[in-house]
């Protein structure tokens, strides 16, 4: 089953559980004030229980921060990729450092996903993790060290991390898209992963624990969106 239409660049908003219901709804809205007026292509990761409401109070993508390689039948507890489609999410985030899962899983997920027409955004915490996922396929790896998770320092720090994921996934198949994240709290810390190469980034706590969400949110999106023409400028450049 085709999966819906992804682009570059990417931003993704992480909830993570620093908000949910009403809250998570707010913070969508948001989210979706700014989507508005960027080319950028702005993903929301709520709690799974609040897909339902924010996928119907939004236009935003909207994707599970879990599934799990199910198929419908047994499974108490396990998140059905099926059940995650109907609610409305159009894909799911998942193998997150916060919730990891072994490679055989993680290249089943990708295929469940695959089956029924979910966008997989798969989490690495590793260069050489990043090249053993992408050899299932997935729409997308999300490359980040867990030592920069939550640390509002940015994983552009580490360009080398950030340089090897991104040269070990194109590789292995150029098609997958390559984002970084963790630690990115700034407009600044956006544009230096983007120089890096990588095809977008995404932020969580900065943006949730924000007094003013939506100046951050804006601030990293127009980083993202500008720098991104500046790179995508420069390449037909060196083509011509």
């Amino acid at each position: 089953m085709p999966t819906p239409l992804l682009h570059v660049p990417i931003f993704i908003v992480n909830f993570k559980a620093y908000v949910w219901g009403r809250k998570a709804l707010e913070l969508a809205k948001m989210v979706e004030e700014v989507a508005q007026e960027t080319s950028v292509y702005l993903i929301v990761v709520p709690q799974i229980v609040d897909i339902p409401l924010i996928a119907k109070e939004t236009e935003l993508p909207v994707f599970s921060p879990h599934i799990d390689p199910l198929t419908p039948g047994r499974g108490t507890g396990r998140i059905l990729p099926e059940a995650i489609k109907e609610s409305g999410a159009v894909g799911a985030l998942f193998n997150h450092s916060e919730y990891r899962l072994p490679l055989t899983e993680i290249s089943m997920a990708i295929k469940r996903a695959r089956e029924v027409g979910l966008i997989s955004i798969v989490a690495s915490s590793t260069p050489e993790e990043a090249r053993a996922i992408a050899t299932s396929r997935p729409d997308v790896i999300l490359s980040e060290p867990p030592s920069r998770i939550g640390t509002l320092k940015s994983v552009g720090k580490d360009k080398e991390f950030v340089i090897q994921s991104m040269k070990n996934v194109k590789k292995i198949n150029p098609k997958i898209i390559i984002i970084s994240g963790a630690g990115v709290s700034s407009g600044r810390d956006v544009a230096e992963l983007v120089r890096l190469g990588v095809e977008g980034t995404g932020a969580s706590r900065a943006i949730c624990e924000a007094k003013e969400p939506r100046s951050i949110l804006k601030e990293m999106v127009d980083a993202l969106e500008d720098e991104w023409r500046r790179h995508m400028k420069d390449r037909l450049l060196d083509r011509s």
